[in-house]
């Protein structure tokens, strides 16, 4: 599977669930936030094909490549974080996919799965420290921890210190990290929600089978970053009133909820990332429209 190819599949990932509309409480074509716009993430989305590409070819190790994805931003004069959980599950994949050179897609996804199990095994501490670099510059928002946390400019010292990969941080955080969930489970719900993907698009089209997976991946699971700024508990209304508007497939009980959400500045972020990667899967796997 070509660079080129993996590096597409990944950016077009990124704007179809970006451009997906309406999904609550996220940026979206219909609407910005007050400091981030539709546009910034369109960039954001533009800055990232390189390092995709990087990520196919081989050409450095996870955690620099999430690093490098980020300092992109900088080259276009971003200054909010846009995809940060974006990058950090889809580079592993685009390095499982180019690794993976000799898979077909029709015959499942088992040798891209192999291949992202290793990379996610191989993981060092460089990476965990190039991750929490990237970490900061991002601004990025994450729960409260009391070891390693992100929020500690020191914890780079004690990494290296401890000789922690940036799997075992992952395997720490998947109590309370969508994201990090994904890496301690080689991305078993991606690529499930992958296949949930490729069913609603093919029942309902791109927009609406987009929104829809979206809405029943919040219901299922409530979102981390909710959890991380409002609550455990308010991340489990959110999940309740999705569930509730992923049964009317008209969207209008979407639109009310968006708009409720943003009233309240709420954002189901890691749930949409977790949808980004697993379009990415998708695409991968042969989903065309």
């Amino acid at each position: 599977m070509g660079p080129d190819f993996v590096a597409q599949c990944a950016q077009l990932a990124m704007l179809l669930e970006l451009s997906s509309s309406p999904k609550p409480g996220n940026v979206d074509r219909c609407h910005d936030f007050s400091e981030i716009k539709f546009s910034d993430f369109l960039v954001s989305a533009v800055s990232a094909y390189p390092v995709f590409r990087q990520a196919a070819q081989n050409q450095g190790q996870v955690g620099y490549l999430i690093l490098q994805g980020v300092q992109a931003w900088g080259k276009w004069k971003l200054q909010s974080n846009t995809h940060f959980g974006s990058l950090v599950l889809m580079i592993p994949l685009a390095c499982a996919a180019g690794a993976a050179a000799a898979w077909n897609p029709k015959d499942g996804a088992d040798d891209l799965r192999c291949e992202l199990a290793r990379i996610l095994q191989q993981s060092s501490v460089d990476d965990a420290v190039d991750f929490y670099r990237a970490f900061f510059l991002a601004g990025a928002r994450v729960a409260d921890v009391n070891e390693f946390s992100l929020k500690d400019p020191n914890s780079g010292l004690q990494l290296r210190r401890n000789g922690k990969t940036l799997l075992d941080l992952m395997k720490l955080s998947q109590g309370h990290d969508l994201i990090a969930r994904e890496w301690s489970t080689n991305f078993e719900r991606s690529f499930r929600l992958a296949d949930r993907i490729k069913e609603k698009i093919g029942e309902l089209g791109p927009n609406d089978g987009i929104v829809l997976t979206f809405l029943e991946a919040l219901h299922q699971v409530p979102d981390s970053l909710i959890c991380a700024k409002f609550g455990s508990e308010k991340a489990g209304q959110v999940s309740a009133r999705a569930g509730e508007a992923m049964r009317d497939e008209t969207l209008e009980s979407a639109r009310t909820l968006d708009r409720e959400l943003l009233v309240e500045d709420i954002n189901p972020g890691s749930t949409a990332d977790l949808i980004a990667a697993s379009l990415f899967i998708s695409l991968l796997k042969g989903l065309r429209f």
